[in-house]
């Protein structure tokens, strides 16, 4: 028992001592807490249950993916309490992990500790901790152990970092590994279960490895060589993209405000133009290119009056001013497009007309990434001038040739998309772009497209994915349509691209403003009157959006919304208003208005007993809306308390069994419950005892095979007289027990591992076999007969 209690504390050694190499990985050590902490559970669940032999392994793993759904949440502060494993928790997680996966597929590192990023990293390290204690203390093989503890400080080295801190991951991990197969290397405290000696010789060779792998690594074969295998492009890291906090904010599984507006108009808040498609994802620069520079003419201070992406003819201009209550990004929110910027921010700010956005692109941190542009706090005013033309203006525009080959690329053909594009112009009787536009545009939010709204989808990843998103599966969220609806304006030869950033966001209501001043200008600005016609809008991440923008040259990029909301907090341009000012909803509510005003009010009063809503329990499964949290909330923690003292329970009466046996006290007994074990654990490795075999033969027997020593065969007599009641004392009994402990490890260690897996199959069909030559033998007896 204690040598498996060092050895775990030995693989957690070196979990530890993978933490450097994480910091490769996130910008931060928000990540550590939940990670090391779902180490320490898994292992101290499966020390719990090591002394369980039976089923053991499949116990604890049942037992420790049940403890890993209740406290994933709670570790990563999503729940302020472990959460009883159920359907409605891990819907969720699953969200959270394909977020977790998007991010790891797009967002360069070092990176931001998201929730998504923080899932995958502490259920991996929950998972190898599991697997590395199961391995080394149950199968007795620490070094398969190590190559998932290896593997987990291995994957994170793929990401270069300054040379200075390579010591600091390598070392330190370097050094535990080589205590734990030093450790294992003890064989005698293998057969005793004490705690492993370390051989003298055997920490001075390994020093002396990790001293000589330090500082002289080109005496190593094949050091300063081309890898023999390359995975991945090879091309540089992608850098950060806009659309990727488009699917982390919608994936996350609570709904959080970020921004505060006023405003004298419902706007999208946008944060970049994407110019390029490279097959699954629109992006900022070259479809094919690496980590994304905007190009140096394209930048401009944002001290400065800013120039416009595109010129634009028609606009609508208005002030918008915005509070950051919980966001970090690098581009700025702001209404399109802007034409200046007021506040602090802007001393830091860059403006890029290739692609339109607001950054801290030209500075940067040590370790060359982006600073955060916004953060908590930052309050910013914009003067913007919204393209606002009409659709007769719209008509008559001309596209040049530079114009289309700029902004028509797709990566390849979409045949099946533009042949369809074209059947919906037909329907529609669209000839110009705009009623092109228009037209699809009603075709994917209509009831024509019978599309749905819905973020439990996978990815759009592979060639055939967006060509089934819109001919067969049709459901998916913001991005899924943009996508789509720009790649077929495109392969019609319409110049599209896709936007993100934000919805307007909900009107601020009581509960909204309670406490809250309200939006206060920036620094060295002079606030707007108390009555200025503006209203207040909370910015939640669920308004997190991706939408199409089509050039019109003189006219700019104009807004087209593809997304089916069910909620109706989207904003769609039609031929009357391009640039709309009211959401869905409102205009929905506009429209019931107008179709009422002519019908005779009718008498509204309802019977009080139509108007009952009984009191009381709100019902299994339903939610308290003041509190957010349903009925079993409560008891999670002490039912994950539980869990884990019942793992205690199992583990330790089953330990306490194997140590005492059957009957406690009893001398007899536990050298009778010792004996069982070594006969069953033989029987299990195909070495069992034959029929009509004493005790005494078969230890006999195993000795002359050379599978137990002489000593262990010398403990036949003291067995046989415990098994037919004879007298034993108290210490012979400790003793002959723990000989027959030890005897069962050496037997079951001294079979082939091979032979040991099929020694089930070949006792059934020895047993088989058996039964066929009695039941041949008894046929010949009657025919003799």
């Amino acid at each position: 028992m204690r040598r498996d209690l060092t050895t775990a504390g030995l693989i957690a050694l070196a979990l530890l001592a993978a933490i450097p190499s994480y910091d490769r990985v996130f910008a931060d050590a928000a990540w550590r807490a939940p990670a090391v902490s779902a180490a320490a559970i898994a292992l101290l669940l499966a020390t719990l249950l090591r002394p369980v032999r039976r089923g053991g392994g499949l116990l604890a793993a049942v037992v420790s993916l049940a403890a890993a759904v209740s406290a994933l949440p709670w570790l990563l502060g999503l729940s302020p309490t472990p959460v009883m494993p159920r359907p409605a928790v891990l819907d969720p997680l699953v969200e959270l992990w394909s977020t977790g996966v998007n991010e790891l597929a797009e967002t360069p590192a070092p990176a931001p500790t998201s929730a998504g990023l923080a899932l995958l990293a502490t259920a991996g390290w929950w998972a190898v901790a599991h697997v590395a204690h199961e391995v080394a203390v149950r199968l007795d093989r620490a070094g398969a152990a190590l190559v998932a503890v290896t593997v987990l400080w291995a994957v994170p080295l793929a990401i270069e970092v300054p040379a200075g801190r390579r010591l600091i991951e390598l070392v330190p991990f370097l050094v535990a590994v080589g205590l734990v197969l030093l450790a294992s290397a003890d064989d005698d405290a293998r057969r005793t279960g004490d705690v492993p000696r370390l051989s003298a010789v055997g920490v001075a060779v390994g020093a002396v490895a990790v001293v000589v792998a330090v500082s002289a690594p080109w005496l190593l074969p094949g050091h300063g060589e081309p890898a023999w295998m390359s995975f991945g492009s090879g091309t540089a890291p992608r850098g950060y993209q806009p659309i990727v906090d488009v699917s982390n904010r919608l994936g996350q599984p609570e709904e959080r405000d970020v921004l505060r507006v006023r405003s004298p108009q419902r706007t999208y808040l946008r944060l970049a133009g994407l110019d390029s498609f490279d097959g699954s994802t629109w992006r900022l620069g070259p479809p094919d290119g690496g980590s994304y520079s905007p190009d140096p003419d394209a930048l401009y201070p944002a001290t400065e009056l800013l120039p416009p992406e595109q010129p634009a003819s028609s606009s609508r201009s208005f002030e918008v001013d915005v509070e950051v209550l919980e966001l970090e990004n690098i581009y700025v929110p702001l209404p399109y497009q802007p034409v200046e910027v007021l506040g602090p921010l802007r001393d830091e700010m860059v403006w890029s007309t290739d692609g339109g956005f607001l950054a801290t692109w030209d500075t940067v941190e040590a370790n060359g990434s982006p600073t955060i542009g916004v953060s908590e706090g930052t309050s910013y005013r914009v003067r913007t001038a919204q393209p606002n033309p009409g659709f007769t203006e719209l008509e008559q525009v001309e596209f040049d040739e530079a114009t289309l080959a700029e902004h028509t690329q797709l990566p390849r053909d979409y045949p099946e998309l533009g042949e369809l594009a074209d059947e919906i112009y037909d329907e529609a009787g669209a000839a110009s772009v705009v009623e092109q536009a228009l037209a699809l545009q009603d075709w994917f939010i209509g009831p024509e497209g019978d599309f749905t709204y819905d973020l439990d989808v996978p990815a759009l990843r592979g060639d055939d994915a967006l060509t089934d998103f819109v001919l067969e599966d049709r459901t998916g969220y913001c991005e899924y349509f943009a996508t789509a609806m720009a790649v077929m304006l495109r392969e019609t030869g319409i110049p599209a691209r896709v936007a993100v950033g934000f919805l307007p966001g909900r009107e601020a209501g009581a509960a909204d403003a309670a406490g809250v001043p309200g939006v206060e200008a920036p620094d060295g600005v002079e606030a707007p009157d108390g009555d200025d016609g503006l209203t207040e809008y909370i910015v939640s991440t669920g308004d997190a959006h991706a939408w199409v923008e089509v050039l019109f040259p003189g006219y700019g990029w104009i807004t087209f919304e593809p997304t089916p909301r069910s909620d109706d907090t989207h904003m769609v341009p039609t031929s009357d208003d391009l640039a709309p000012v009211e959401n869905e909803a409102e205009r929905r509510t506009a429209d019931a208005a107008d179709g009422l005003e002519d019908i005779d009010p009718i008498d509204p009063e309802v019977p009080d007993d139509q108007m009952e809503v009984p009191e009381g329990d709100l019902g299994d499964g339903q939610t308290d809306d003041a509190t957010g949290s349903t009925a079993d909330d409560g008891n999670a923690a002490w039912i994950w308390i539980a869990v884990a003292l019942v793992a205690f329970a199992i583990g330790w009466s089953a330990w306490w069994r194997r140590s005492r046996g059957p009957l406690g006290d009893d001398p007899r007994q536990r050298v009778v419950a010792a004996q069982r074990d070594l006969l069953q654990t033989a029987e299990r490795a195909g070495v069992g005892r034959r029929p009509q075999e004493t005790t005494l033969e078969v230890l006999d027997r195993w000795q002359r095979d050379g599978r137990i020593s002489p000593r262990h065969a010398g403990v036949g007599p003291s067995v046989q007289a415990a098994a037919f009641d004879g007298s034993i004392d108290e210490a012979s009994a400790e003793e002959v027990t723990a000989v027959l402990r030890e005897a069962e490890e050496v037997l079951r260690r001294s079979v082939p591992r091979s032979r040991r897996l099929t020694a089930p199959a070949r006792q059934v069909a020895a047993r088989l076999g058996g039964s066929v030559r009695r039941w041949r033998q008894a046929i010949t007896d009657r025919a003799s007969r």
